[in-house]
């Protein structure tokens, strides 16, 4: 599906993932982009970044509300995006029922908006937490592709989903709360040194969400080849950076509530259906007549694990964190 001229809804759109989607859906020519989230706040700051751009609609609503969700399709929509979450992995074990509500029977609205709707391709976005969950925010996440790959059907919404890890320098994740607190606080917390986790920088996170778009037939999982990092070695790099050169204090408390010592984006059943282009890995359809592109090849892959695999180099990850700092605002 084409990007240029197209009419383009993303939900969550003014997140860390969904904003940075929305600036590169506006560099490939699109006919439309509306902007469909929540936070009044993140719509102001937004639109003031975007004031160039004349062929942007900005609309406040909730995915659980289908009459609100509505509104984000007058006018025709080719491509919805569906970033719209919560992704906390303590705050949903705190709140179950929101973590529903949002991930799962939102999910359901925009599913069933898109198909009500004609639209070309729905692509939700999905976390390596939604694979074997053991936290309540997985197990919505889980169920949510789930609904999507269900709702793929021939010849109609091609509906798909684009599975990744951490997010670097995104809002609440591990570095920009770790440079926080050694700023403010002069300590940090971590679960286990041991811990493992995927990740990649924001842009091209939502690079290759659009980049799936590009190559979605319906049904598929598209897996974001990753790298990985230990919170030791996060730890061990901060320390040697200029910003924590007076030095800071590490808790170590043990893995919270639902916490995994490593994240898998692949499942043991998915691993007979996995294909890989040069970007992703592509989770066939359990049923159907799916036919691989031709860019794409037959994986055997035995298992995709944080604790095994690539890995994020020491100067890599100071990158990050330096990047965070800046953005932060507290070099």
């Amino acid at each position: 599906m084409r990007i240029e001229g197209s009419r383009i809804l993303v939900t969550g759109g003014t997140g860390s993932i969904g904003s940075e989607i929305v600036r590169q859906l506006l560099q490939r020519s699109p006919a439309h982009v509306v902007i469909f989230s929540r936070d009044d706040s993140k719509h102001f700051y937004f639109q003031q970044e975007l004031s160039n751009y004349d062929n942007i609609t900005f609309i406040i609503g909730n995915v659980r509300d289908k009459g609100a969700l509505a509104r984000a399709f007058y006018g025709g929509i080719d491509i919805v995006i569906h970033a719209a979450a919560l992704k906390h992995v303590l705050i949903c074990e705190q709140n179950p029922i929101e973590a529903v509500k949002t991930n799962i029977l939102g999910t359901q609205n925009v599913v069933d908006m898109a198909k009500e709707n004609g639209v070309d391709v729905m692509m939700t976005i999905s976390t390596d937490k939604a694979v074997a969950p053991t936290s309540t925010m997985g197990a919505t996440k889980y169920v949510a592709e789930k609904l999507t790959i269900d709702g793929n059907l021939p010849n109609a919404t091609k509906c798909a989903c684009v599975r990744f890890g951490n997010v670097l320098g995104s809002r609440g994740s591990v570095i920009p709360a770790m440079v926080k607190g050694i700023k403010e606080r002069g300590g940090i917390w971590i679960s286990d040194e041991r811990v493992t986790r995927f990740a990649m920088p924001i842009p091209d996170a939502a690079s290759l969400v659009i980049d799936a778009i590009d190559i979605c037939s319906g049904g598929e999982i598209f897996v974001l080849k990753m790298k990985s990092f230990s919170l030791g070695q996060l730890v061990n790099v901060i320390r040697s950076m200029p910003f924590a050169s007076s030095g800071f204090e590490v808790e170590e408390k043990g893995l919270i509530r639902a916490e995994k010592l490593h994240e898998d984006l692949v499942t043991s059943d998915e691993v007979a259906r996995l294909w890989s282009s040069d970007l992703h890995y592509i989770i066939s359809p359990p049923v159907g007549n799916w036919t691989p592109k031709k860019s794409m090849n037959k994986m055997m892959l035995e298992e995709y694990n944080s604790s095994k695999g690539d890995t994020f180099s020491d100067e890599e990850l100071a990158t990050y964190v330096s990047e965070c700092v800046v953005e932060l605002g507290l070099d």
